[in-house]
């Protein structure tokens, strides 16, 4: 049995930095097959792509996988909040931000992202990009619950979606540099304030919480 210690605002800052540090890693190693490759990421032949997309999942799965054993067994957070449910409210909220997700990406991507996505990758090489997708939205859910937790515990208030406001300032940011595009960037620090407000309105059961953000990032 894994030996447990008092959890403190700094053990939930340290793990939620952790998680972001994953995606900064995603980003060196996309920085490092470029040069390997010498060639642009959009120019990765279907071999090349997939072949990142697996190395990106087992890193994402790991560090993921440690933070919940982290927050679990060493300091008896229950991050999963299983026993709880959302609202009415709170599930008609998710449903709202769920649709002004799909309308804004709609509008920003000028179509449905799913289906531009299959055309322009095809089936196999779709079916690789979405798994790598989810292993980010499986990161992305952990990292919001725990610098939640860390500001929850400094500020008192639990009403303001402080983990997707930090997403929003780190990897929703870091994509008008990985996108090459502004529009596309603000799109993603809304969704990420958005995954905040997801976690909130599920009233923190991280299940449903990753089941919201999955439609959020991927419809």
């Amino acid at each position: 049995m894994a030996k447990q210690y008092k959890a403190k605002p700094s053990s939930f800052f340290m793990m939620g930095v952790i998680c972001l540090l994953g995606f900064l890693a995603e980003f060196l190693m996309l920085q490092s097959e470029q040069l390997l490759y010498n060639k642009h990421y959009y120019s990765f032949t279907i071999t090349e792509s997939i072949m990142h997309w697996v190395m990106v999942c087992v890193l994402w799965g790991l560090i993921g996988l440690m933070m919940f054993y982290a927050a679990v067994r060493m300091f008896a957070f229950d991050i999963t909040k299983r026993n709880r449910l959302p609202a009415k409210r709170g599930a008609a909220a998710c449903l709202l931000i769920i649709i002004a997700a799909v309308i804004l990406k709609f509008e920003i991507y000028g179509g449905w992202r799913v289906q531009l996505d299959f055309i322009s990758s095809g089936w196999f090489q779709f079916i690789f990009q979405y798994i790598y997708y989810l292993f980010e939205v499986f990161l992305t859910a952990i990292t919001i619950a725990l610098l939640q937790e860390w500001c929850e515990e400094i500020f008192k208030i639990k009403s303001i979606p402080y983990g997707g406001i930090i997403f929003a300032l780190t990897w929703g940011v870091s994509h008008i540099i990985t996108q090459g595009n502004l529009l596309v960037g603000i799109c993603y620090i809304i969704l990420s304030v958005m995954f905040g407000m997801a976690y909130l309105f599920t009233n923190k059961n991280l299940l449903i919480t990753f089941i919201v953000i999955a439609l959020l990032f991927l419809i």
